[in-house]
């Protein structure tokens, strides 16, 4: 009978030991932490780093090597100078290497990463930007939590990656275009993180798109210009949300707009990281440079974007002379490289393209059009304006008085110019060779005046002369 309280003894014993071990290993992994709200524009890390865990006996929590200098304790975790601390002894060479670090990073358009069997125990999250656009708070998450009899669990735990402003940018799908041409804009930016304090302040309370247009206007009307329709939409995370904002038909032909993101702020942060794209096109104006300006109340400086076209001068000169020619005539034409023919620029009173070009219908026709031509001013030049790069021509179609049309055409073009690889102007290459020369027409009597009576009086003379030399004639003969 001994023998067998002895044996349950030792059978309880083990079952409690047991009982414990599996307590204990209940208590200590299988925790997950979600990370929300991530900036989707681009691919972001995200870096966890154990700060403590309970010790192996259960008997309290225990400092990871790399904390011992911060002051952390389970009490302290969530003040700014301790998560300061922690941040910058996370981010040296040696913490990076410590067992429980965890690194994640995440692809285009992914909002929360997620990090699994983990260790119940306080965790330092950090998330960097690949593109530097973004700044992220650091933050703490604690994946335990208790149970009944004062018993450690694991925690299913998130946070919300939070950001104290992201960028706004902004894109053109060209880098010069003439008057007359469709740029398309593209301007992104990032839904911010929400934040309600206990006092019911929220952090975020506006979230605006500005977008301001110089050398250019909305162009939003669905319309077509040279084939292109307008574009005009916005998408948050490449995907429609209805009901919250939309370009309105009204902003067609104006330069700028506000457009009120509010709706995507949500408390529970469902958008928070998501990236807004508001895609729309706009009609070149007269300008040499089309700067666009975007901002948001995230971003207040915002994105420039510019486009540039750029200007063509031909001088008049008479042959074999610097004597410069005023008032000959041009018209401005280019090849149609799909059907082979001319297209003649309509051009305004003050040399400005816009953004017509009339295709000949015969051979070396010119067409009638109002603005069409270019007059030569007394140094004997004249410009065409607002031109993107590319080929193009000019023709005489009327020489200045005593001069002969030259019917040699003049080629000239319109190329990009870098700086640091950058476009800063749209030019003429070689414009000192830009010239074009007439020759003087041959110099004829005067059809009046003095010139006239030379004639009569020379023809009188030959008529008297010829009627003496007939009557003499006649005499000889006579005799």
């Amino acid at each position: 009978m001994k023998k067998m309280k002895k044996f349950l003894a030792v059978i309880l014993s083990l079952a409690m030991v047991l009982g414990m071990s599996i307590t204990a290993f209940a208590a200590k992994t299988g925790a997950t932490l979600e990370v929300k709200g991530l900036a989707t524009y681009a691919e972001q890390k995200v870096d966890i780093y154990e700060i403590y865990r309970l010790d192996a006996n259960d008997n309290g929590w225990v400092a990871a090597d790399w904390t011992k200098d911060t002051g952390v304790t389970p009490e302290t975790l969530n003040t700014e100078a301790v998560i300061s601390k922690l941040k910058t002894e996370a981010l040296k060479t040696t913490a990076t290497a410590t067992k429980n670090s965890k690194e994640i990073s995440t692809g285009k358009f992914a909002s929360n990463v997620n990090f699994e069997n983990l260790q119940a125990g306080a965790y330092l999250v950090i998330v960097t930007d690949s593109v530097n656009k973004t700044e992220y708070s650091t933050m703490v998450a604690k994946t335990y939590k208790y149970e009944n009899n004062n018993l450690i669990a694991p925690l299913n735990a998130s946070v919300v990656a939070k950001a104290d402003k992201y960028h706004t940018g902004k894109e053109a799908d060209k880098t010069n275009a003439e008057v007359g041409d469709l740029v398309t804009y593209t301007v992104r930016t990032t839904v911010p993180y929400q934040e309600v304090k206990p006092n019911n302040e929220k952090l975020v309370n506006e979230f605006t798109v500005s977008d301001k247009l110089t050398g250019a206007t909305f162009y939003l009307k669905g319309e077509a210009v040279k084939g292109t329709a307008a574009v005009n939409k916005i998408t948050v995370n490449g995907a429609t949300v209805e009901g919250f904002a939309k370009l309105d038909e009204r902003l067609h032909g104006q330069n700028s707009f506000d457009l009120n993101l509010m709706g995507l702020v949500k408390d529970d942060n469902t958008y928070a990281g998501q990236e807004v794209v508001i895609t729309y096109t706009a009609l070149v104006d007269k300008a040499n440079t089309v700067e666009n300006k975007a901002t948001s109340t995230q971003d207040p400086n915002g994105t420039t974007t510019k486009t540039y076209s750029g200007n063509a001068t031909i001088t008049k000169y008479e042959v074999g002379t610097t004597n410069v020619l005023k008032g000959a005539e041009f018209v401005v034409y280019r090849i149609n490289k799909e059907t082979n023919k001319k297209e003649y620029a309509v051009i305004d009173a003050n040399g400005w393209i816009t953004g017509q070009w009339i295709e000949e219908t015969t051979e070396n026709e010119v067409p009638d059009r109002l603005g069409s031509t270019l007059t030569t001013a007394d140094d004997g030049t004249v410009t065409v304006k607002g031109l993107k790069a590319g080929d193009y021509y000019f023709k005489e179609v009327v020489a200045p008085d005593g001069y002969s049309i030259n019917n040699g055409d003049i080629a000239f073009t319109m190329e990009e110019k870098l700086t640091n690889g950058a476009v800063t102007s749209v030019a003429a290459a070689n414009p000192e060779l830009i010239k074009m020369y007439d020759s003087k027409l041959s110099e004829l009597p005067s059809t009046g005046g003095m010139g006239t009576t030379l004639f009569t009086i020379a023809g009188c003379a030959i008529m008297v002369a010829a009627a003496g030399f007939f009557f003499a004639s006649r005499k000889r003969v006579n005799k």
